[in-house]
């Protein structure tokens, strides 16, 4: 089956949770037999460190950094300067090469295909959501903060994102979603449509058994990710803010270790000492083991939060807000520490840091819960399964 995949860039090498996914499923569908996969992407400013035969890589420029023309488009920014004529231009190049069973876009930001394909029929199109881009959008939108213009463009591009993803889920054939309350969104919205489910599978370090937390164990808690994205700064300056007097009163640190902008993590950290902040580091393992519990704050951005998994599979216990928690096979009353506000979510990380019982027991049944939970096999299988099914019932 010839599939041709769309999607941002090149995510080899893989270094944020968007890329991380593109990869993991790229990869497990290519190792399904008789599955040849073309993937059309910008180019990443690193090289690729792999290969695959089954893959055939089409790789066009860099995306383009500008976002004010975007303004002036009917496409959200970011699918306005994906869609460039550089790469309308590549898609040409690759369609003359012959018929393609399947186009496969990768995230609504990939959306700005669709005018260049038939209203219906072949090639069939599976869309894989990376958010409920409707909702995300518009909670981010109406977030205080910036200047009126600010906020006013952030408004009209998450309409132009809902009107993009209404467009997708209208002619794709199969619907992805990487969690289940997004899969349930999207079902509700579009009844009848083939609708799957597709967490993300994990290929990183996994211990044994959790290292045993004692009072030796630093008090310290742990976020890593990538705060590159507005939503995510908002995230982070909230549960800062949140935890600033009761991490004070309780002598508390805090790490944050990831992708960002030295400025903005320079910034924070004068307004908050009891937090310690390291941006673009070369791994997360040394803050992941200097903790005693990893934290998910998110209350904005949607989606399945993969730092949860890098918590849970290397003996972190969990610290989450309850959307974060969408996907994960984990009583929030028992396997995690859970709240439905960030200052909640605080008090009761600092209700339960010398808890050593409950963090050593949440630990030990969070990874007993996952191990067998993510695997990248099992996605692709799922994949190719509804790929194969919806082409014969088409036929």
């Amino acid at each position: 089956m010839r599939c041709l995949w769309i999607t941002r860039q090149d995510p080899r090498p893989a270094d944020s949770g968007e890329l991380i996914y593109s990869r993991g499923l790229l990869r497990s569908l290519a190792a399904i037999p008789g599955f040849k996969l073309t993937v059309l992407a910008h180019r990443a400013a690193k090289a690729p460190e792999e290969t695959n035969p089954e893959v055939s890589w089409s790789l066009h420029g860099w995306i383009p950094k500008g976002r004010v023309r975007g303004l002036f488009s009917m496409l959200p920014s970011d699918a306005y300067r994906l869609g460039n004529p550089g790469m309308r231009e590549a898609l040409d190049e690759i369609s003359a090469e012959g018929h393609w069973d399947w186009v496969i876009i990768d995230q609504a930001a990939c959306g700005w295909i669709l005018s260049l394909l038939p209203e219906s029929g072949k090639p069939r199109v599976a869309y894989l959501a990376h958010n409920h881009e409707a909702s995300v959008r518009k909670q981010v939108a109406g977030e205080r903060g910036g200047s009126i213009l600010f906020r006013a463009a952030l408004k009209w591009d998450s309409w132009k994102y809902a009107r993009l993803e209404r467009a997708l889920c209208r002619r794709a054939d199969l619907i992805s979603a990487i969690t289940p309350r997004d899969q349930e969104l999207f079902r509700r919205e579009f009844f009848g449509k083939p609708v799957i489910c597709l967490p993300p599978g994990y290929q990183g370090l996994m211990v044994e058994t959790p290292p045993p937390i004692t009072k030796a164990t630093s008090r310290r808690v742990v976020l890593a990710g990538a705060f590159e994205w507005l939503a995510k700064r908002r995230n982070l300056e909230t549960f800062l803010a949140a935890a600033d007097r009761r991490f004070r009163a309780e002598n508390l640190r805090f790490t944050v270790a990831g992708k960002a902008d030295p400025a903005f993590f320079a910034g924070l950290a004068k307004r908050y000492p009891w937090a310690d902040f390291h941006s673009n580091v070369p791994s997360i393992d040394p803050y992941l083991a200097d903790a005693r519990m990893g934290v998910i704050p998110e209350a904005l951005g949607g989606g399945f939060k993969l730092k949860a998994l890098d918590y849970v599979f290397r003996g972190l216990p969990l610290a989450a807000l309850e959307p974060a928690l969408s996907g994960l096979p984990l009583n929030p009353k028992q396997d995690v520490i859970a709240a439905d506000n960030p200052e909640k979510l605080a008090d009761a990380i600092a209700d339960h840091i010398d808890d050593l019982e409950f963090l050593n027991g949440a630990a030990q049944r969070s990874l007993a819960a996952c191990r067998e939970a993510f695997q990248w096999s099992d996605r692709g299988a799922v994949l190719a399964a509804a790929l194969e099914q919806l082409s014969a019932s088409m036929a």
